[in-house]
């Protein structure tokens, strides 16, 4: 494992270069039928990685946000975001990522992750058993019990799934905790990790967008389901996920569940 976890970590700086490259207050962009933009950076990189992949492990399945290549009877599928928060990075807005996740196709799970923001080099890392790192330094999960004075970050719409934030958000004005939307879920996710945020709730049904959070924030010690408290495949899209401490988990679900629609 550790032979792809340092291939995903060469390919990773790849990727910060070409986004460093493109990164501007003028970039140009189109739009996606999901009406979700899309830039050269997000295509070169998708690229780029299909190409790495190809070269190295080419048995291995691969699902991009803007290109997969799906083979048979793979044992092991890359899951990547060219550049998750790509409404800010095509306004100029230092919030986004990349990220690429190794998962195990018997059961749909990951078995590394890195996700890398290439404005404050921090690259974040995890395989499985081998705890979670940002840096080269392991990183763990906020131990608290209490939302008092504590970050959770929502998102997607909700309602594209049937859930509804207001919960959430009615509830931070009792509990004293505040509420981010950031344009990155990957980059506010992570944070849970990196024990800034306790939780994280992504009410968006796409794999690649929490692949590779999944086993960064578990192996950091904390807990991610789907929006029903369940586990879930991460080599297709599926309900979405709560990231959490571990500790909070069961009140942030609470939350995401009163919101059913």
């Amino acid at each position: 494992m550790e032979q792809y976890l340092e291939f995903a970590k060469k390919l990773t700086l790849e990727a910060g270069e070409i986004a460093s490259k493109y990164f501007s207050f003028e970039i140009e962009h189109t739009w996606k039928d999901d009406n979700t933009p899309l830039t050269l950076a997000d295509s070169e990189i998708n690229d780029l990685v299909i190409k790495r992949i190809n070269e190295a492990y080419p048995e291995h399945s691969i699902y991009g946000e803007e290109k997969s290549d799906k083979k048979e009877n793979s044992k092991y599928i890359w899951v990547c975001d060219p550049i998750d928060g790509t409404m800010a990075f095509a306004n100029g807005l230092p919030i986004f990522a990349f990220s690429i996740a190794l998962v195990d196709e018997s059961n749909g799970l990951p078995v590394l992750g890195v996700v890398y923001d290439p404005i404050m080099k921090n690259m974040y890392t995890a395989i499985k058993n081998g705890g979670a790192y940002r840096n080269g330094k392991q990183i763990s999960v906020l131990q608290t019990d209490i939302l008092t004075n504590a970050y959770i970050n929502i998102g997607g719409s909700g309602n594209a799934l049937g859930f509804s934030y207001m919960p959430i958000m009615e509830s931070s004005k009792a509990k004293k905790y505040t509420v981010f939307k950031l344009p990155s879920f990957v980059y506010g996710g992570v944070q849970v990790a990196n024990g800034k945020f306790v939780g994280a709730v992504y009410c968006k049904e796409y794999a690649h967008d929490i692949a590779a959070l999944k086993i960064i924030i578990e192996e950091a010690g904390g807990k991610v389901t789907d929006l029903n408290g369940e586990e879930r495949r991460y080599d297709n899209d599926g309900l979405g996920c709560i990231v959490s401490n571990g500790i909070l988990h069961q009140e942030i679900l609470d939350m995401i569940q009163a919101g059913k629609l």
